[in-house]
């Protein structure tokens, strides 16, 4: 088995993900937010009333901490909370018409920022692309469960 190459595929991932985060982080900072608030914004803007739950499932955080983000969002004018219509044991948020405001701010300012990977040319884009697909559907078939981290944002 060729070890050398498993641990240049993980190192590589981990390094573009932490780069990734990093300037993510930063944009974020500039925008007076954190990235999850950014997240939690967008899927809220992508799935209006959504309950805590399944907020907190989509974006693979616990449901105290989903519980903690949604309440300084909701401090900040930018989330309501509301009962569901069909269950009035349950709360669904929504983005207010401030949290609107700020996902676009935000959306525009992430698609300005990572702009740079227009410059990827299209085969390279492509070529990326199937073989992060091949990198998840490996990953599936290793005999362990995975779950389903796809997202198409």
């Amino acid at each position: 088995m060729d070890e050398q190459k498993i641990i240049d595929i993980i190192h590589s991932f981990r390094s573009v993900q932490r780069v990734f985060y990093q300037v993510a982080r930063e944009e974020a900072d500039e925008l007076d937010s954190t990235v999850i608030q950014i997240m939690v914004l967008s899927a809220l803007w992508k799935t209006p009333h959504i309950g805590l739950g399944e907020l907190a499932d989509q974006l693979q955080v616990g449901n105290s901490t989903m519980s903690g983000i949604i309440e300084r969002l909701v401090k900040q004018g930018l989330v309501t909370r509301e009962r569901d219509q069909n269950d009035r044991r349950s709360l669904t948020m929504t983005l207010t018409e401030q949290g609107q405001k700020k996902k676009a701010e935000t959306h525009e300012a992430f698609m300005t920022r990572f702009s740079t990977f227009l410059d990827i040319s299209d085969e390279d884009y492509q070529h990326l692309i199937t073989l992060h697909e091949q990198i998840i559907e490996k990953l599936e078939q290793s005999g362990d469960e995975v779950e389903n981290v796809r997202h198409n944002d």
